[in-house]
Parts: C-alpha cells; sequence; structure tokens
C-alpha cells in the first residue's frame, strides 16, 4: 500500500494544481510515481502523446487501459508518462527497466 511506501506527499507549490508523489521499487530500481488530475486541455490520447515528446518520451507500450509513453537517457534513467483513471501520471526509474516490467507495474495501478 501507498502507506507501507513511505505515503503521498504533495509536489507542487501550495496555490498551484495539486501533484503528489511517492516513491516504489520495480525489482532493485527505485521509481519516483507523480500523479496530478488530467488537465482539461489534454485530451488522453492525442496530447498526452504530444507532451510525451517534450519528455523524449517516444518509445510507446502497451499497458492496459491507454498508451504509455517510455523516454530512456543515455545514461539509463527513465521517464514514463501516460494517462489513467482521470489522472497524468509521470514515473521516473534511476535506471533502465525492462518494458514488460513496466507494464505489469503500471497495469497493477489502481
Amino acid at each position: 500500500s501507498i502507506a507501507d511506501l513511505g505515503g503521498w506527499k504533495r509536489v507542487s507549490p501550495p496555490k498551484s494544481t495539486p501533484v503528489f508523489a511517492y516513491t516504489d521499487h520495480i525489482g532493485a530500481i527505485s521509481i519516483s510515481v507523480s500523479q496530478q488530475p488530467l488537465p482539461t486541455s489534454l485530451n488522453a490520447d492525442n496530447q498526452v502523446a504530444e507532451l510525451a515528446k517534450k519528455f523524449n518520451a517516444t518509445a510507446q507500450i502497451d499497458a492496459g487501459e491507454a498508451p504509455v509513453y517510455i523516454g530512456t537517457s543515455a545514461k539509463g534513467p527513465q521517464s514514463v508518462i501516460f494517462a489513467k483513471k482521470h489522472l497524468l501520471v509521470l514515473i521516473k526509474s534511476q535506471k533502465k527497466i525492462d518494458d514488460k516490467a513496466w507494464s505489469s507495474y503500471i497495469e497493477s495501478l489502481n
């Protein structure tokens, strides 16, 4: 549960749209998961894809409900962007994670 992981922490300024984050692991690799309400200006498919491009997250994997976009830096860390249940989710990893592990993790999110 989130409580077992240290709980949600607000990572946005107090007067802005709330963005909350928690830390977790996929295998032995640390990840930071943040989420915020999906902005009304974003269409869950087309504009999330455009936003992903700005993060250089251009690889796409299937993880259930919606497309998931992954960007991998030359040094290994990854950025993952997707929309799920009216939330915009951004995950950052410390190292490269296999696509199947990403897919399983994302599908497990409630």
